[in-house]
């Protein structure tokens, strides 16, 4: 390759830089003055001075409030506070009148805030225009929609006890805001309103003056991290609950009605009534509560209601259905079931035991007194309006002679009284209208272990609830029982309810 080569001699670059020199020059003097066109605008504003800024800002939630706390250093020259929120579209300035030299702690709160979460900027100020490094601290103000997610101690249980107190068994407390529990309700012997604060270490909670079916408010109260004031939950109604067990069959006593069974037609006194008629072997109705549910001696007392069999007196029959049987429980209680055991010597569904039956009750039964004259009140008990009923298919099949019942039915149930003849049953009420049902459905004199198993353990039947208390009983037996006859055997009756 060919090599060329470059020369210069020193005239020639001397010419050259005499003629670059002007340039440079220009250049030179180009660049100096940008560089002061730049500083320029800081040098025309002067020294900046920061004061003293806002430091250890304490913040405090509150229902549409929120509060503030914060430290200002020794600066003597801070005479005001400005609080900047919204994205600094709103603001607060607070005059700051300084009390001594050192540092001071200041506060301020901001009241009808929205509900949320918000950005505050602290800037301090003095009366020169100088301003300090600003503060950022965020904070929530708090309100509806705070509650509506504030939560209550979960109740676990609420029993009624025997001494008739009611009893609430918490759930833990186990919510770090929940400072206590409420609970309100009207003393029902007082009239007055009750308010019981429930501490948190409070696991079990009792209640006087209430009953089965009264209403209680339970709400809790919240205390938020720092917050300015107590928050009310929403709270949650409460039914008391019922009591139930089984009542004290030591207090029950007959408390014979015109009409009952076991009373005699109407006499020539005003209470002749109440002179029983004596059925034999002392099988009254005494004997439904002496837990014996069969036809055995015992002390000298058979274990059933066995009323005097009018099936052979036909139409002449001195009581007909339905079969009526009063007696005082010895206490005012609500009712809640009763169970009913038929003859259980017998072979179950057959004899004189019943198969439908109704219960009334009533809190005071109307005594002579109450009526003109003792003619009055014979019609008003005497007197009962009823649906008798005649299955066949329970006496089709009877191989011992008592089908012969079955077509004379209609001479063993008393005839329908005239319509509108005031009478017990608009004071009574009827707890309920029950059949004693043959689990198998078979005919007459057929069984099986289902059907000998219910009738042994008895018949449960719950009970209008009315939520009143009562202390008469008013059994109603319609036609016909297991065998069609004219005649009533039964084995026991338990009740159960709140006699407390």
């Amino acid at each position: 390759m060919k090599r060329i080569n470059f020369k210069f001699s020193p005239v020639s670059g001397i010419r050259l830089m005499a003629a670059m020199a002007p340039l440079c020059a220009m250049l030179f003097t180009f660049s100096c003055e940008n560089m002061n066109s730049i500083h320029e605008e800081y040098l025309n504003r002067g020294e900046t001075f920061y004061i003293g800024a806002a430091d250890s800002v304490l913040v405090y939630p509150g229902d549409r409030k929120i509060k503030f706390e914060w430290k200002i250093s020794a600066d003597p020259r801070i005479t005001k506070a400005v609080i900047y929120w919204n994205g600094r579209d709103t603001s607060v300035t607070i005059p700051i009148n300084r009390t001594t030299a050192e540092e001071t702690w200041l506060e301020h709160q901001l009241d009808n805030i929205a509900e949320g979460e918000y950005v505050f900027t602290f800037v301090m100020q003095d009366d020169k225009g100088n301003i300090s490094k600003p503060t950022e601290v965020s904070g929530v103000v708090l309100g509806a929609m705070y509650v509506e997610n504030l939560r209550n101690r979960g109740v676990q249980t609420i029993a009624k006890l025997v001494s008739g107190e009611m009893e609430i068994t918490w759930e833990a407390a186990n919510i770090s805001t929940l400072q206590n529990m409420v609970v309100e309700y009207t003393d029902r012997t007082t009239s007055q309103q009750v308010t019981r604060e429930i501490p948190n270490s409070e696991d079990i909670t009792l209640l006087e003056g209430l009953d089965s079916g009264d209403e209680i408010n339970i709400y809790a109260v919240h205390l938020p991290e720092n917050g300015l004031e107590m928050f009310r939950s929403y709270g949650r109604e409460y039914l008391m609950p019922k009591f139930e067990r089984l009542l004290d069959k030591s207090r029950f006593s007959d408390a014979f009605k015109p009409g009952d069974n076991t009373t005699p037609q109407p006499g020539d006194s005003d209470n002749a009534w109440m002179n029983t008629w004596g059925i034999g072997d002392n099988r009254d109705i005494r004997q439904l509560w002496d837990d014996n549910t069969r036809n055995d001696a015992v002390g000298g007392f058979r274990g059933i209601l066995h009323t005097n069999d009018q099936s052979g007196q036909w139409g002449n029959a001195r009581f007909k259905f339905p079969h009526k049987f009063t007696f005082d429980i010895g206490v005012l209680a609500t009712l809640s079931r009763i169970r009913v055991w038929a003859r259980t010597d017998n072979s179950s569904f057959s004899g004189h035991s019943p198969r439908y039956i109704e219960i009334w009750a009533t809190d005071a039964p109307k005594v002579v007194a109450d009526f003109a004259n003792s003619a009055a009140m014979e019609e008003y008990y005497r007197t009962t309006y009823v649906v008798q009923k005649a299955p066949d298919n329970q006496i089709q099949t009877n191989p011992n002679g008592d089908a012969a019942h079955a077509g004379q039915g209609d001479l063993f149930i008393a005839a329908d009284p005239t319509p509108g003849i005031y009478n017990w049953q608009e004071d009574w009420v009827k707890l309920g209208d029950f059949e004693m049902v043959k689990p198998s459905g078979m005919n007459h004199n057929q069984r099986n272990d289902a059907d000998n198993a219910v009738w042994a353990a008895g018949f449960d039947f719950n009970l209008l609830d009315t939520g009143d208390r009562y202390q008469y009983i008013r059994l109603v037996i319609k036609y016909p029982n297991w065998d069609h006859t004219n005649c009533i055997n039964l084995g026991e009756i338990s009740l159960y309810g709140d006699d407390i």
